[in-house]
């Protein structure tokens, strides 16, 4: 979790050409996955590219190669996408930050729409 939460702060000061003195607004939540890593970080890496998250990307495996976060920038809004994806925990993570509220809100409602499925 520490490195998903890294990943998630390292991606938006990448993404932030000049310092804001406001905070950046974070979306997060996350669902049981019994999908392998392989499997999920296939398809997360191309549903990510989809929606336009694809500069800068990069995925960042734990020291054991048992989990992954996967990390990129939007292509045109100023907005940072990170996945988790921990097979030991049967979970995947996502989390959307940016500096402008509705922009932000709106790439991370089709990010979990995207990757996670209408619930």
């Amino acid at each position: 979790m520490r490195d998903f939460l890294h990943s998630v702060r390292s991606g938006l000061e990448a993404g932030l050409a000049q310092p804001r003195a406001s905070a950046p607004f974070v979306y997060v939540t996350a669902i049981h996955s019994d999908a392998g890593l392989t499997r999920s970080l296939a398809g997360i890496t191309l549903i990510s590219r989809e929606i336009g998250f694809e500069q800068d990307a990069e995925t960042v495996y734990s020291p054991d190669a048992k989990s992954a976060t996967f990390h990129a920038q939007h292509q045109e809004a100023c907005v940072a996408l990170a996945v988790e994806v921990c097979p030991a925990r049967q979970t995947v993570s996502i989390a959307v930050s940016g500096t402008n509220n509705d922009e932000t809100y709106q790439l991370f409602l089709e990010a979990d729409n995207r990757l996670f499925g209408v619930c």
